[in-house]
């Protein structure tokens, strides 16, 4: 969980641009409804980031289908749209989750449901495959009536503690569990925002089995600084800085700065424990 900067790019003239690359007769579906459009996306702008709320766009379904076209079906501006939103490298890994590769675009609001926002820019958010299927078309929670997904570019993640990790060695293998806590001060919608986040896209298991893995490359670092003296205080303070490097970067709620700072306060880990997390390489047979 990330926030992200908006791309620069003007999103009336992107429109111009995709809908005079379409063929008739959607390109005057789209250009008829060009106005209608851009009121919308106005109103997006203006309710950021509070956007579940919006009402749709009056269209015929012929125009809807021409909208959704638009972003569905290549043409050379929206190419260079796709290109531009997932080639930065701010936004390499996915902003919904921190763990995988921003492979593909969501429309935060869905193109189904609001199909004026189909090519809209700042509607557009990279994503990796495992986010966008598992977050589908779905805006709001029934029960709490609040938004379900955190919203990359607009949504600022606080930097009160909220996220944390419990770590146990038992017979000698490392459990990680993730949960979210609602700290003091934190107002119960942002909490039950990011709670909804964090349950949806699975982030407590997906945050577990990626932190083994990764734990897993860092074997050989922790063995270096536990050293022929086992000097648990170096592995910790190892750790430490890692959780520093991490923080300084994406934040202290960071999936894995928040995995180092508790295996540094684990004196099991910390004291040789670190073994568990070791992969034994499989013998090649020829």
């Amino acid at each position: 969980m990330r926030s992200i900067p908006l791309l620069a790019v003007n999103a009336t003239d992107v429109f111009d641009d995709i809908a005079a690359a379409k063929r008739q007769p959607r390109r005057r579906r789209m250009l008829a409804v060009r106005a209608r459009v851009l009121s919308a996306y106005q109103e997006y702008l203006d309710a950021v980031p509070e956007v579940g709320g919006l009402a749709e766009a009056h269209m015929t379904n012929l125009q809807k289908e021409a909208m959704r076209h638009a972003y569905g079906v290549e043409t050379q501006p929206m190419t260079q749209l796709r290109g531009d939103l997932l080639k930065r490298v701010s936004i390499a890994r996915c902003p919904f989750c921190g763990i995988s590769e921003s492979s593909t675009l969501d429309h935060y609001l869905p193109k189904e449901q609001f199909p004026e926002f189909s090519v809209f820019p700042n509607n557009l958010c990279p994503s990796c495959a495992v986010c966008n299927t598992r977050k589908r078309d779905r805006i709001l929670d029934e029960g709490t009536n609040v938004r379900m997904f955190l919203h990359p570019c607009y949504d600022q993640i606080p930097d009160m503690g909220f996220l944390v990790v419990r770590v146990r060695m038992e017979a000698d293998a490392l459990v990680l569990s993730y949960r979210l806590v609602r700290p003091a001060g934190m107002a119960l919608q942002v909490f039950q925002h990011l709670r909804s986040h964090f349950n949806e896209l699975n982030l407590a298991d997906r945050y577990r089995l990626m932190g083994l893995e990764h734990l897993g490359g860092q074997y050989s670092a922790l063995r270096r600084a536990y050293g022929l003296g086992e000097d648990a205080e170096r592995v910790a303070e190892k750790l430490r800085e890692g959780a520093e490097d991490f923080e300084e970067v994406f934040g202290p709620n960071y999936w894995l700065a928040k995995l180092y700072r508790a295996l540094a306060d684990n004196e099991d880990f910390c004291d040789g424990g670190f073994e568990a997390v070791r992969v034994h390489a499989h013998p090649v047979h020829e």
